[in-house]
């Protein structure tokens, strides 16, 4: 059993590991092998998340009232904790994937800006696109228009040297 002054370190630990999160899903993966494991954590990690398995007691104490504060109603029994710092679907997307690929664990739900999702919602969360498509999607948008405010400013201009074309014609012929 651990000292009080453990479990204190482990609480400081803790709110450490839940500071920045923008999304913390809950999961529970009993039956996974340790390469399993941490295979899932390496995978993971690439998408700038973090696994962390530690007693629910003691996680309730860390988050205090946070934004994760309902993370209360998801931990009970076996859980662990995935935190995303930056994108929010793409850890829930590969929480999901990896999951069905190994046909083990199961994903309670999650917690995002301090509102409690169910399995379902996050994998709701998972079909979204990434931050970096959605960003790709608004860049080509704004080139399009871009490009179509050109063509119409470089048609006015063109539009504005043929009439001055045609004006200047019609003075030559008025002063012949």
């Amino acid at each position: 059993m651990a000292t009080k002054e453990r479990k204190a370190e482990i609480i400081s630990e803790l709110e450490q590991f839940f500071s920045n999160g923008k999304v913390v899903i809950v999961t529970d993966l009993t039956g996974l092998s340790v390469a399993e494991f941490t295979g899932f954590r390496r995978t993971l990690a690439k998408d700038n998340a973090k696994l962390r398995v530690a007693k629910n007691t003691l996680v309730k104490r860390a988050i205090g009232e946070s934004e994760f504060k309902q993370l209360e109603t998801l931990a009970k029994g076996p859980s662990a904790f995935i935190v995303g710092y930056d994108d929010p679907a793409q850890p829930a997307k590969t929480v999901t994937d990896y999951l069905k690929q190994i046909k083990k664990g199961t994903v309670r739900g999650a917690v995002l800006e301090g509102k409690a999702l169910n399995a379902d919602d996050v994998k709701g969360l998972a079909s979204l696109p990434s931050k970096e498509q959605l960003l790709s999607s608004i860049m080509g948008s704004l080139d399009s228009g871009a490009q179509g405010i050109a063509g119409i400013l470089s048609a006015v201009i063109r539009d504005i040297a043929v009439l001055a074309e045609e004006v200047a014609k019609k003075n030559e012929g008025v002063a012949s």
